[in-house]
């Protein structure tokens, strides 16, 4: 198969448009919601939004742990034979709707699991935004010769590896209303 049929069939884009927050009606809770946009031979899909507790301007820093309630968690099926390489590209403020100057700070990381299920005790958390592992980890290590094409003959076993979202907002003493902005996760075969 030559790369840039490889390349083509391999690519996957997942879209992850984000972050609406209502700061300051202590009535209602804060939430990220995502879209997911997925082509090619991966699927993915959203298990668990992302969201944040209720939050109040000049609360400070509220954290979203591996593992807490909030976390988002995506799933993310594909050709156990491959590897996958993974980027997370996100913003580093939420900017309000309607007064762009008004910005609260963000920091997002992920960790993955790939096992076979869904276990934050299996999760290996990514050092910076990129992270390159085996869709399902081989006890043999890294794969060897190139995965045997899928045919009439040859149908590869579909496996799942999951991606946990989360992070910190710091909430200064910021204007009330929607804060925004867009995350990006893209997710291909290597």
């Amino acid at each position: 198969m030559n790369s840039e049929l490889k390349s083509n069939i391999y690519k996957m884009l997942l879209h992850l448009i984000v972050m609406t927050l209502t700061v300051a009606n202590p009535l209602l809770a804060q939430t990220i919601n995502f879209s997911v946009h997925v082509s090619s031979s991966l699927d993915a899909t959203k298990d668990a939004d992302m969201a944040f507790p209720q939050v109040m301007a000049g609360d400070g820093l509220t954290v979203i742990g591996l593992g807490d309630g909030g976390m988002g968690v995506f799933a993310i099926s594909g050709n156990a034979e491959l590897d996958v390489e993974v980027t997370l590209v996100a913003p580093t403020h939420l900017t309000h709707v309607t007064y762009p100057a008004q910005q609260m700070e963000l920091d997002l990381q992920f960790a993955y699991a790939n096992k076979g299920v869904n276990d934050i005790n299996q999760a290996i958390t990514v050092v910076g935004n990129t992270a390159r592992f085996q869709l399902k980890e081989r006890e043999s290590g890294p794969a060897g010769a190139p995965p045997t094409p899928p045919s009439a003959a040859h149908t590869p076993e579909i496996v799942t590896a999951y991606l946990y979202l989360f992070g910190t907002i710091d909430v200064g003493l910021i204007a009330s209303g929607s804060y925004g902005g867009t995350v990006d996760l893209y997710v291909q075969y290597y």
